[in-house]
């Protein structure tokens, strides 16, 4: 449904403001440094044109219609069609707690660390990659397979898809060096409690089950791919050899019958396909092709699954993997990361994607090993201006990374940029568009992607170059009809007449243009759901809100409204050892509404506090020791009351904590003992300054 606004303009007036790369030029003619054309004076609105008509003056009845703006953000029906989100260490619990926000920014799919039982329990992030089995973990920090298989219920609810990221290319290791007589990596012996079988053959075949894993150090060609994985010493399996691929199956088949509904391959590269040309196997078709099977049978839909293929396989072409799954590119985005440096928006029009099939790939920003390894920590609005291209690119698959904390603490969320606005709405724009069709031009400084669905119409324009806010800019869109749109940002209308648009960029340079009003209110809060001592002051700011109110401990009778920002000092409003702060924002129909629990605590003096360990720790159930950093050293040098671990942390640079069998003693304490069962993250940094530590859930 539209409705038609009669606009009187002058002539005149009309053709000076189609000036420029609207309608005159061809797009992408005028400097790189300006957006499009500028308008010096604001442009008028249509009760300012009217009136400002003089008496005798020849004048031109343009109708704009005005269009429904009722849409309100679905997700699309199927995985394949959704943008998703890396929750990087996050636990299963965090990920369920968070599926409201996460399905009201726009995420299709959340990606989980690998779900295999990892190497230590997984107390660091890179242990969830040298996993011990090829089952689910039982005894993993990301949680237990029954909160997983709760999780995968609950984001149901949501029409959210849970994909698992899955490692089968090689196993855990004892450590960086250990090797075996031929100088290929050592399988950690802990693997030995989980896949008994592929343990025994990892060296020779004992049981007629064949060789677990490879000893091909001289593989050359494709070989030198797939027969010896040359990272991080790792033992590479045998992906050949049919027990392995059995296990593999299982594997998918548990994950999918506990609600999963896709997997990420890590290290996918490394493993051969049936069209390799040196070293062929049937692993995929006897792991993941069955996989794919198993899954449409049981619920009807397609499976979703990607690899990891970073670069490209040597001597091999990405259709041997393409044939199964979507590979990764990463190689898309680093083509365009210069943009903004060089104003030049043509940098995202002219970045090739690594095959012609823009459906075939996934692409990110970041990935977690980049953000880890290489320190690209761009600001988040940088990010989310380089993920709105993703976002609207027809058929890529976008990745977004939810950044760790700066320690890489598993079991913390590290940041919550994923719910910015800016990043939502090109979720929101993507979801609305997804299978439309879809237009890229550029126009001065700007990057503009045009979508035409069923009658239905946007825009992504996208600013590189300087942005003056105050500044109404002209840009050329040659594809959309005339008509009042909206920017999904601010709110304010975007006139476009003769393929041109008028609007405003805000100061970052984004603009997602639709024909609805779909504004979301926006909150940013400078810490959540943690504890603290003493005294703790919490910031919080607000925007695009009609209404906006905090309240405590239920009691909404005393809210208070936030007109623009408000600071909370936590002892203020502390009830029973807590603080629930209610936070309830509304703009037109969209609400944001969530409570957020702040614990004190109160520490016992002299020591470092560990609070929160399970009974079954403290008990005597288990060998508990503490591996400190500068120096390495195991001790005991703790001790326990009123259910706390009380640490001596004198001359420690940082720790952990390591649970051993009962009774087991370490032989060396100057070494790493890889006989633990599980550890904690690193308690270090600012986390030891703070004199406490939560390891509930561990």
């Amino acid at each position: 449904m539209k409705r038609n606004i009669a606009i009187v303009i002058l002539l005149s007036v009309l053709l000076s403001l189609l000036g420029g790369c609207g309608k005159n030029e061809p797009a992408g003619s005028s400097s790189p440094e300006t957006a499009g054309t500028v308008i010096t004076e604001p442009a008028p609105t249509a009760s300012e044109i009217t009136e400002s008509t003089p008496a005798g003056t020849e004048a031109q009845t343009v109708e704009y219609p005005e269009f429904d703006d009722t849409y309100t953000d679905r997700l699309p029906e199927n995985a394949q069609d959704g943008l998703t989100l890396h929750a990087f260490n996050w636990t299963y619990h965090e990920i369920m707690v968070n599926l409201e926000n996460i399905h009201n920014a726009g995420f299709k799919n959340v990606l989980t660390m690998p779900v295999q039982q990892p190497k230590g329990g997984g107390s660091s992030w890179w242990a969830f990659y040298q996993p011990l089995s090829f089952s689910i973990g039982d005894n993993s920090a990301l949680g237990s397979k029954e909160e997983l298989t709760e999780l995968c219920a609950e984001a149901e609810k949501y029409g959210i898809c849970i994909l698992a990221d899955l490692v089968l290319n090689h196993m855990a290791t004892t450590d960086n060096e250990g090797k075996e007589a031929d100088g290929t990596p050592t399988v950690s012996p802990a693997v030995a409690a989980y896949e008994p079988v592929i343990y025994a053959n990892r060296n020779e075949d004992t049981d007629g089950t064949g060789l677990t894993f490879h000893h091909n150090r001289m593989a050359g060609g494709s070989g030198a791919d797939t027969q010896y994985y040359a990272y991080g010493n790792l033992p590479d399996l045998n992906t050949a050899n049919p027990y392995v691929q059995e296990r593999v199956l299982s594997l998918m088949k548990e994950c999918i019958d506990v609600g999963i509904d896709g997997f990420r391959f890590d290290a996918a590269k490394h493993i051969e396909t049936e069209t390799d040309p040196e070293y062929p196997s049937d692993f995929w078709n006897n792991t993941l092709e069955k996989a794919k099977e198993y899954y449409q049978k049981k619920t009807g839909k397609e499976l979703y699954v990607y690899g990891e293929i970073l670069g490209s396989p040597s001597g091999r072409s990405l259709k041997n993997y393409t044939d199964h799954m979507r590979i990764t590119d990463d190689g898309y985005l680093a083509q365009i990361k210069s943009v903004f440096a060089k104003k030049d928006p043509s940098l995202i029009l002219n970045a090739l994607l690594k095959t012609d099939d823009a459906a075939q790939l996934i692409a990110w920003v970041e990935s977690h090993d980049e953000y880890v390894t290489t320190n690209t920590h761009y600001t988040d609005v940088r990010v989310a201006k380089y993920w709105s291209v993703i976002a609207a690119r027809k058929g890529l698959g976008g990745l977004y990374l939810a950044r760790p904390t700066a320690e890489l603490t598993v079991g913390e969320i590290g940041s919550y940029a994923f719910e910015s606005e800016y990043v939502a709405v090109s979720n929101r724009f993507h979801n609305r568009f997804f299978d439309a069709e879809s237009y890229e031009s550029v126009d001065g400084s700007c990057y503009v992607c045009e979508k035409i669905k069923d009658g239905d119409q946007g825009v992504l324009i996208l600013n590189v170059g300087d942005v003056d806010p105050e500044q109404t800019v002209q840009v050329a869109v040659p594809h959309l009809e005339d008509g009042i749109y909206y920017d999904s940002l601010t709110g304010g209308q975007v006139l476009v007449h003769d393929h041109t648009a008028q609007l405003k960029f805000e100061v970052n340079g984004m603009a997602v243009v639709t024909r609805s009003r779909d504004v979301h209110p926006q909150l940013t809060i400078s810490e959540r759901d943690c504890s603290f001592v003493g005294e703790k002051k919490i910031s919080l700011s607000v925007r695009n809100c009609d209404e906006a109110y905090i309240w405590f401990n239920g009691k909404e009778d005393d809210k208070q409204a936030v007109s623009d920002s408000a600071e909370i000092l936590l002892k203020d409003h502390t009830e029973n050892g807590k603080v629930d702060l209610h936070v309830y924002l509304r703009k037109g129909l969209n609400v944001f509404e969530q409570v957020f629990t702040y614990t004190q605590v109160q520490l016992i003096a002299g020591r470092f506090n560990v609070m929160g360990l399970d009974e079954k720790y403290l008990n005597g159930e288990y060998e508990l020791y503490i591996w400190s950093w500068n120096p390495g050293l195991w001790s005991k040098n703790y001790e326990i009351q009123d259910g706390v671990l009380l640490v001596d942390t004198t001359g420690m640079t940082g720790f952990l904590i390591a649970v051993f069998e009962k009774g087991y003693t370490i032989g060396d304490p100057t070494r790493w003992d890889s006989h633990v069962i599980k550890q904690s993250a690193d308690i270090k940094g600012d986390i030891l300054k703070e004199g406490f530590f939560d390891l509930s859930g561990f």
